[in-house]
């Protein structure tokens, strides 16, 4: 059948051209058979609706170009059931969010049959879109991947200009470019430039053993490091290598202050004023 061909989805009308009445369909959906995915799109109960099975449904959903949310799933960006396409056509479908537009060549590329926005344009909806914390997560989530570097944020803000929500686009891309991995890091990075300069962030640490591993933030002039500890649960194996790690650093000379997620949101400035005591009392002993 020409699900076959795409990806366990298909139109009710391609189901007709293949000797399905529409008595028939009706039948099949009541018995839970067959699943609807749009109101024009359906899919066989046991497959299993992922990116692949939402983009498809958005191209078959009268040839929009698939973009935002759906784009992002495919090139690896957001996890995302929501189902979006881009039409120059302000016509709207069940299921399908239709954003109207009329993109250049350009803005899109065949993708197994299908047009799908660029990643470039994929990354500059969603910078627009997105709700401004999530903007901010997609981002550290692709920074901390290596899907995207800073200066795709960049082009991708440039890119939006001139639409609505390239005000958050640009913000989000100026915010990030010490390439905050989490959320929790990108909070970090906006309050540290109250420090002063000296800081790197993700950077590799070494002693005479090797590498220690890659640390939050590192103030080298003080030899301050700083990691900051998520609101996900750390089992027993990664506490024990924190601590390993912790000790390796403090035999290198290093001093390590750990905050919290509930320490940097709830209590901001008393994180940078012990930061900011240490590097003085570091800067001291250092001179």
């Amino acid at each position: 059948m020409v699900a076959a061909a795409q990806d366990g989805v298909f139109t009710r009308s391609q189901a007709r051209s293949q000797g399905w009445s529409d008595g028939r369909q009706r039948r099949l959906m009541d018995s839970g058979l067959w699943v609807p995915v749009t109101s024009h799109v359906l899919r066989h109960r046991e497959v299993v609706v992922g990116p692949w099975q939402r983009a498809r449904a958005v191209w078959l959903t009268g040839g929009m170009v698939v973009s935002h949310d759906t784009a992002g799933q495919l090139w690896g960006l957001v996890a995302s059931d929501g189902l979006h396409g881009t039409s120059v056509s302000s016509r709207r479908t069940t299921a399908v969010i239709t954003h109207r537009a009329d993109l250049p060549c350009a803005d899109s590329v065949d993708v197994d049959g299908m047009r799908v926005t660029t990643p470039l344009r994929t990354v500059a909806d969603l910078l627009c879109t997105l709700e401004p914390l999530a903007s901010v997560a997609m981002a550290c989530d692709a920074l901390r991947q290596g899907i995207l570097t800073t200066a795709d944020y960049r082009r991708a803000a440039d890119a939006a200009t001139g639409r609505h929500g390239a005000a958050q686009a640009r913000f989000v891309a100026r915010t990030c470019a010490g390439r905050p991995h989490s959320v929790l890091e990108w909070h970090f990075h906006r309050r540290v430039g109250a420090l002063g300069p000296g800081w790197r962030f993700n950077t590799a640490v070494h002693d005479p053993e090797g590498k220690v591993g890659d640390v939050d933030a590192l103030h080298e002039g003080t030899k301050i490091v700083v990691e900051l500890d998520g609101k996900q649960f750390h089992g027993p194996d990664r506490f024990q290598a924190d601590r390993t790690r912790d000790q390796r650093l403090a035999a290198a000379g290093y001093v390590v202050l750990r905050f919290t997620w509930d320490d940097l949101i709830n209590r901001p400035d008393d994180v940078i004023e012990r930061i900011r005591r240490t590097m003085s009392h570091r800067a001291r002993l250092v001179a």
